[in-house]
């Protein structure tokens, strides 16, 4: 029986065919395609977002402010300033936030004379035991292998928890709403990292004195099921009178929504009869000039509003490192005498939010420390 050899006798994939699946790998995935995150690579181990408030900082005009170090007892000072409130106003108040990646695998084991049928037509050269077949033609095949791989990630930014007892989801009328955050994805287990809603409903309760608390509150205008599309509306409405006036008109400010809360507002609009700017166009996803994003990874009843790019700006970041760069995509026999093939990767990866005062959300779920 044949056996072909991958990656032209080389363990691991490189040049060409590796180039070519992980740019697949870091662009085809709904959160990135969309340009909402902004991804940090090269994090071994952990990597800082600081942030510092300042609270009033602005004053009366005075030749000579007096210092903090002010002491009655210091002789160079003028007598008459005695009594005169120090003139120092602000103060830095310094909080961290971190990307700390975690680590994850895929490993699956197949037959190459499975795909035979496929690759038959690029005439793979070489002897029976030993044909090559075309990198093009691997990358591809390897391809069909990742893409349940990236609609994993895509799942885990937004729904992963590494401890899913913490979050309840509200109960319709008619049952229990089934529980998402932190559950298995069809391709596995959303345990690894805390993906941005844990991150939300982290800081939603966070206690005075935490990192968390002290980088900012985020604001939840709500956790109810949407009945209709018209209660979809006036959730916006109020997202957007809650909304800080200072990133109203940021161009990056977003509106993400679940598919389930889109179909039924834009149903709702579509049905009025008299119309305004955002509902006179179809498949115009806008509320208030800003994007509204149908997001197939956000659990029903969701809408989250915040400033979200592929840059530095973005109030949504990934970090990623590849536990071993010369491995990160492997593929082998599992040994000499077996026809069998083994392909093998390994992540980290780690999500957070950056600015929590700067994001408005709706989310049917509550979380207890």
């Amino acid at each position: 029986m044949a056996t072909f050899t991958f990656g032209a006798g080389s363990s691991n994939y490189t040049g060409e065919v590796l180039e070519d699946l992980l740019t697949y790998t870091a662009q085809e995935n709904e959160t990135y395609k969309e340009g909402l995150i902004h991804i940090k690579s090269g994090i071994q181990k952990k990597y800082t977002l600081p942030s510092i408030q300042l609270g009033t900082i602005i004053q009366d005009r005075k030749a000579t402010p007096l210092s903090p170090n002010f002491s009655a007892a210091t002789p160079t000072v003028d007598a008459t300033r005695m009594g005169i409130s120090i003139d120092s106003l602000g103060t830095y108040t310094f909080a961290e936030r971190y990307l700390e990646p975690e680590d994850f695998m895929i490993y699956i084991e197949f037959n190459p004379r499975d795909f035979e049928d496929y690759y038959k037509p690029f005439q793979p050269t070489g002897t029976l035991v030993f044909r090559e077949l075309d990198p093009k033609v691997q990358a591809t095949m390897l391809r069909l292998l990742m893409e349940r791989k990236n609609e994993y990630i895509n799942h885990a930014i937004w729904c992963a928890a590494k401890d899913s007892s913490k979050y309840t989801g509200t109960a319709p009328a008619s049952g229990s709403a089934a529980a998402e955050i932190g559950t298995n994805d069809a391709a596995g287990p959303m345990k690894y990292f805390d993906g941005a809603v844990a991150r939300i409903l982290q800081n939603s309760v966070a206690t005075s004195g935490t990192e968390d608390y002290n980088s900012g509150r985020v604001i939840l205008t709500g956790s109810t099921l949407f009945a209709n599309g018209q209660a979809v509306e006036a959730e916006l409405y109020a997202m957007h009178e809650a909304t800080p006036k200072q990133i109203r008109k940021n161009p990056g400010l977003t509106y993400l929504m679940d598919y389930k809360s889109w179909d039924a507002y834009s149903k709702y609009v579509s049905t009025q009869t008299y119309k305004y700017t955002d509902n006179t166009q179809e498949n115009q996803f806008r509320f208030r000039g800003k994007r509204i994003i149908p997001m197939t990874a956000l659990p029903d009843d969701t809408i989250i509003l915040g400033n979200f790019t592929t840059g530095v700006d973005s109030n949504l970041w990934m970090g990623v490192d590849y536990a071993d760069a010369e491995n990160v995509v492997q593929i082998d026999k599992l040994q000499n005498n077996s026809e069998l093939y083994f392909f093998k990767a390994l992540f980290k990866m780690d999500v957070n939010i950056v600015k929590p005062s700067e994001i408005v959300a709706h989310i049917p779920y509550t979380y207890v420390p």
